[in-house]
Formats: C-alpha cells, sequence, structure tokens
C-alpha cells in the first residue's frame, strides 16, 4: 500500500474543471447531466484554513484552583462586520484557563473558509466559573465557586491588528490568550469578582514567539526520509472530511519517551518511524510552524464520485466523463502516479490526510504520563529538583515531589528542559520559586515520592509571583504623558505603599489593549491611546520610581448600569 503522503500527486489543475460535451441528438445521456454538474459546480467558491490556539496568561493560584470558561460559538467577521464564517458552533465546550499557563491547545480549526480579508474574531461565552482555593487541598467537592456577570452578554468581538488574508489552500493559525489574570479583578470589600475581558490575539507569522503547542492523536503515516511523523485525529476540525493532520518534524532537540513498551524511559527517534508505531496514539509537544503547505485543491464534480467502497484514478486534463472507471480502492492506490489521484465516494484521499498544522517537536510520548503543576521546592542540580505539587493527576495539591531528570543513552535526548515558548533552557535553570509544569513517569520503587521527567517547562516570567514588588492594579487616569501616566488607584496601598497618585511608567515593550464593552458586546482592540478620565488595569511590576507598566487595559464601559 502506498503511503498517505503519494495518493495527492502534485497536479497543477486549475481552480475549476469543465468541460463542454457536444451532444447531435439532444438525448438525455449520462454525458449530458454530467455537462450539467460542471455547470452547476462552477459557482464552488476558493477556500482555505483557519484554526484557533487557546491558551492564557495565568490568574492568582493563591486565589483560583479552576477558572472555567464554557465557549458556545466562536465566528469570523470580515472588515464590514456583516458576513461572517462560524469556526465553532457545536455542543459548548468548558476550557480551564488556569490549565494553559505554560501551553496552548486547539480548539477549533475549519478547512472550508471562503478565500477573503478577515478582522475580527467573535468568542461567545455562555459561562465563567472560578473555583477559589480552600484550607482542605485534597478535598475538592466543597470549594467555594464563583460565576461573575459576563458583560457584553458574554460576546467578545477580538479585532486582529491589521486584519489577515485567507488564500485558497493556506492555512493561517490564531493564538488567542485569554488573559485570565488581568479580566478578573475582586470587588471592592472582597464582595465577589468582576469580570472585564482582557484578551491578546496574535497570527502565528514569523517572528511571533507563540508557546507551546500540546496535541494527542494517531500516526496515521511515518515518513523516516524526511525525519517526520503525520499525526492524524489530532485537531478538532469542524465540517469536513479532513482527517485533522498535523505533520510532526522531529529534529536535534526532538525526544522520544516509551511509556507502553518500557517504564517512561527516552528512546532512539528511530524507533518512532517504523511502521508498526502506524495506528499508535502519541502526544506531541512542540513549537508550531508559522508557516504550513498549501494544499493543492481538486475538485470532483457532483455525480463523478464513485460508490461507496470504491475508487476511481482521476486524471489532470480529461474531462468528467471520460475518466477511468470506478474500481478496488488497494488495487487503484499502486496504479497513482503524478497526474492522477486517488478518489473516493467522499472525494480525493490524499486530501483528508494534508496536514494542517506543522509542529517542531520537542517532546514525543508513548503510553500515559502524569502532567503536574507546581513550584520549585529545591533548586535543580543535573540530577533533579523538588516541587510543591499545586494541581496534577494522582498527587494532591501540596505534595512534596522529588522529580529525577532522565539521561538518554549515546545520541538519544533526555528529559527536555523548556521555557513556555519552547526554547532550550538547562536543569539550573530550574530554581526556587519559579512555577514549573512537569510531565512523566512515577518510579514506583524509590523510597519517597518520586516522578521520572520526560518535559520540564519553566514558567521564567513566575520569579516575582505572589510578592509585593509586583501584581495588578486598576483605577482611573489623573493624567498622561508620552512615556506613563499617573494613576488614582482604586486601592489604597500599592506596592506596600500608601499612595493616592501612583506613577505609571510604560515598559519599552508594553502591551496596551482597549476594552469597549456595551449591553451586546465587549469589543477588544489590539492598542490605544491613554487618557486623563480613562478607567484602566494595570499589571506590571514595582519600581524605586513607582510602577512598570507590562500591560495597560483601556476600558470603556457603555452600559447603563
Amino acid at each position: 500500500m502506498k503511503p498517505i503522503s503519494t495518493l495527492l500527486s502534485p497536479i497543477a489543475l486549475a481552480l475549476w474543471l469543465t468541460f463542454a460535451l457536444i451532444s447531435c441528438g439532444g438525448g438525455g445521456s449520462s454525458d449530458s447531466s454530467a455537462t450539467s454538474d460542471d455547470t452547476n459546480s462552477s459557482t464552488t467558491q476558493s477556500t482555505g484554513t483557519v484554526g484557533i490556539l487557546l491558551t492564557d496568561k495565568p490568574a492568582d493560584p493563591d486565589i483560583f484552583l479552576s477558572i472555567n470558561a464554557t465557549i458556545e460559538q466562536v465566528e469570523l467577521l470580515g472588515p464590514d462586520g456583516e458576513e461572517s464564517v462560524v469556526l465553532y458552533a457545536d455542543a459548548p465546550q468548558t476550557v480551564d484557563l488556569l490549565r494553559l499557563r505554560n501551553e496552548s491547545i486547539p480548539f477549533t480549526f475549519r478547512d472550508d473558509v471562503p478565500v477573503g480579508r478577515y478582522c475580527k474574531i467573535r468568542l461567545t461565552l455562555s459561562d465563567l466559573e472560578l473555583v477559589l482555593v480552600d484550607d482542605t487541598p485534597d478535598d475538592l467537592t466543597d470549594n467555594e465557586t464563583y460565576h461573575p456577570n459576563l458583560p457584553g452578554n458574554g460576546n467578545l468581538d477580538l479585532l486582529v491588528r491589521g486584519c489577515f488574508t485567507v488564500d485558497e489552500g493556506n492555512v493561517i493559525t490564531v493564538q488567542v490568550d485569554m488573559d485570565a489574570g488581568n479580566s478578573i479583578h475582586i470587588v471592592e470589600n472582597n464582595r465577589g469578582y468582576n469580570f472585564r475581558p482582557v484578551v491578546f490575539v496574535d497570527v502565528l507569522e514569523e517572528g511571533f514567539e507563540s508557546k507551546l503547542v500540546r496535541l494527542r492523536g494517531e500516526i496515521g503515516e511515518v515518513m523516516p526520509e524526511e525525519n517526520a511523523l503525520l499525526l492524524c485525529d489530532a485537531l478538532p476540525v469542524q465540517e469536513s472530511n479532513n482527517m485533522e493532520c498535523v505533520e510532526v518534524r522531529l529534529g536535534d532537540d526532538s525526544a522520544f519517551f516509551d511509556n507502553l513498551n518500557y517504564t517512561g524511559t527516552p528512546r532512539p527517534l528511530s524507533e518512532l518511524l517504523v511502521e508498526t508505531m502506524v495506528g499508535q496514539q502519541i502526544t506531541v509537544i512542540g513549537k508550531p510552524d508559522h508557516h504550513v503547505a498549501s494544499s493543492t485543491s481538486v475538485r470532483i464534480p457532483p455525480g463523478h464520485l464513485p460508490s461507496p467502497g470504491e475508487c476511481r484514478l482521476w486524471e489532470e486534463g480529461v474531462p468528467p466523463g471520460r475518466q477511468s472507471a470506478p474500481g478496488d480502492c488497494e488495487e487503484l492506490e499502486d496504479d497513482v502516479t503524478d497526474d492522477t489521484v486517488l478518489v473516493d465516494h467522499e472525494g480525493v484521499v490524499g486530501e483528508r490526510y494534508h496536514p494542517l498544522m506543522e509542529v517542531d517537536a520537542l517532546v514525543v510520548e508513548l503510553g500515559e504520563f502524569l502532567q503536574l503543576e507546581g513550584s520549585v521546592n529545591r533548586d535543580s542540580d543535573t540530577s533533579g529538583f523538588a516541587m510543591t505539587v499545586s494541581v496534577g493527576d494522582v498527587f494532591v495539591a501540596d505534595t512534596l515531589l522529588e522529580v529525577v531528570h532522565q539521561m538518554g543513552e549515546s545520541g538519544v535526548n533526555g528529559t527536555r528542559v523548556v521555557s513556555k515558548s519552547g526554547d532550550l533552557l538547562t536543569p539550573l535553570d530550574i530554581l526556587v520559586p519559579r512555577q514549573v509544569q512537569v510531565d512523566g513517569v512515577v518510579d514506583s520503587s524509590a523510597a519517597v515520592e518520586t516522578l521520572n521527567a520526560a518535559l520540564v517547562i519553566i514558567d521564567t516570567e513566575s520569579d516575582d509571583e505572589g510578592s509585593d514588588e509586583s501584581g495588578q492594579i486598576t483605577g482611573s487616569v489623573v493624567s498622561a504623558g508620552t512615556n506613563g501616566f499617573v494613576l488614582a488607584p482604586t486601592t489604597d496601598t500599592v506596592c506596600g505603599v500608601t499612595t493616592t497618585d501612583l506613577q505609571v511608567t510604560l515598559a519599552e515593550d508594553v502591551s496596551i489593549i482597549t476594552v469597549v464593552i456595551t449591553d451586546s458586546v465587549s469589543e477588544i482592540t489590539q492598542g490605544g491611546t491613554i487618557q486623563a478620565g480613562q478607567s484602566v488595569g494595570v499589571d506590571g511590576s514595582c519600581s524605586t520610581e513607582g510602577y512598570l507598566a507590562e500591560i495597560v487595559a483601556i476600558v470603556d464601559d457603555q452600559r447603563d448600569l
């Protein structure tokens, strides 16, 4: 049987296959009906693919155990905001945003998005559940929950800076950062919580540093010559025959861990790239590529697909009525050439396996691996470190856990230590009190609670979290200048000092967004101008001169409250 990648040959077809059949008799023959089908199908619209990755900038783990956002629908809107394309409208999905602090997950992909320019993503939430931390971490049944009101009727309109264009056959991937840390604010006197959406939208492109992505799927094909494999059933694709495939590239930085045939130990990458691995379920953590190869669209006119259970070879430049007769699929697979593609009852077979995403793998896991989060309790050396678990499988919160760095044999990578964007770090970067996320396997032979690690993700931004030297503040702008502004904070104490007017300096790479809230929608735009009288939320750190702002959210609440 031929590999999946050869079933769609490089055919340079025109946008549509048409033909004119001249009939002297004018009767209703099968050829005449094919002509009618071709005429009707010529109006088919050219399409591309748009995918949404979800991630989150963390909220305070000392306050929230979970932040569960229920998403009902995701839409694309054009420049005028009138025409829309629904990317997701299935059963509502609930996502714990706190589990996305170190990586992103694919939420929805759609591969029949009409070509054109799109400027806005509309995200519709039906609920937001805040699960609060309590003093019984081993009992999660009695935690207090809070459901803040959703402004704008739950509709979040996310404006994409500069818009983006969907071309025929290409793939656009958008990272949506649901910044829960800056979206949720404690109401004065601790009477509850307000939700004021802060969301960042970025199209994956060259120069943009996206978070790691985590995928789980089935190996559909191994490509040892290309040092790659095809991971299918890995993306939530809407209304499509696509097999939801991702091309996973293996390189010098990749590591493979096997907990199915071994005990979660590092193994040579070559063991992944054998035919016996096809059909195996694996987990891949890696860096998404901003560029995905375009697909060559081959459209088959209605009425020319073979019957269920049969296939046919479709040849370039040959009128539909003169294509070869249907036959046995397995036999025809061996006859595919550079000028033909294999077609079954659902369409071109190879197109369904065209990857909608490409990922440079850092870690590949075969079998079950635990995923834990927590803080470093003892600095790491080359052999391992200690962590205090906050969230994870098997272990309850506050468990002290020994984490072992696994060493591979010669030429085999061991435990990968990386940043949230996938930059390789060293074990010596694992320091108290940094937040970490660890994938690994329990060592049942150890005398103390021990995890043999496959992956350690370090949140290098967490060094000062929870101290008086950082945090989020809200208030109104008293006056604004080129490099900063004076803020009247809603709290009496900032950075441990009682203050009424706080000098806020803008960091060199400050991110500014503008949130306009009405009764029907919350519109979030990247950028904005800070002016006196505005209500703002600021995230940053204390400095000797006041407060250094890294994120500023300008809030214009136009509701009648």
